[in-house]
């Protein structure tokens, strides 16, 4: 399968299973028009209950599991995640499939990259019919330049969705 197709594989099933979320990390960039490699997807989910039930719904069906060794339900359970992300420093909570590994979703614990948080100026557009939302390049940027320690390829990033802005502006 590739890379593409995988990718979509998850979008089109986040889609059909009613999730609220938006696509954040390298599949936004590429969405922006920014030429990258990534495999992962990043997404923030709406947190309500029924929507991380169809997340979950969503995860069994792509046969993906999480990476930790907990049980996926831990997701639905907010005081997990807060002691997840304050004992153990997690940013996201990872599924991925152990047999292809390259097939694996991020989901975001902080309320620096929640859904809240990106959904005030998501953009939508359609993939494969489907509607998809993506969190705008503002949003990218701000996410791009918290990242700690900096890493070259958040600050190419936030260089490429810097000129894409300069290049729209003027055209």
């Amino acid at each position: 399968m590739s890379q593409e197709s995988h990718l979509i594989e998850i979008l089109c099933a986040l889609s059909d299973h009613r999730v609220d979320f938006v696509v954040a990390g390298g599949v936004a960039m590429v969405l922006h028009g920014v030429e990258r490699t990534t495999l992962d997807l990043d997404v923030a989910v709406s947190l309500e209950p029924d929507n991380l039930r169809r997340f979950l719904e969503a995860m069994t069906d792509l046969r993906l599991s999480p990476r930790a060794p907990v049980p996926a339900e831990i997701i639905l359970d907010r005081e997990s995640i807060a002691a997840l992300i304050r004992e153990k420093n997690a940013l996201v909570f990872t599924f991925w499939s152990p047999l292809e590994p390259y097939r694996q979703i991020d989901l975001f614990l902080t309320r620096e990259n929640s859904f809240d948080d990106l959904i005030a100026d998501a953009y939508l557009l359609e993939i494969r019919g489907r509607p998809i939302r993506v969190a705008s390049r503002r949003k990218l940027i701000e996410m791009k330049s918290r990242v700690r320690p900096v890493r070259e390829k958040d600050i190419n990033d936030i260089r490429a969705l810097t000129e894409l802005e300069k290049k729209e502006r003027f055209e």
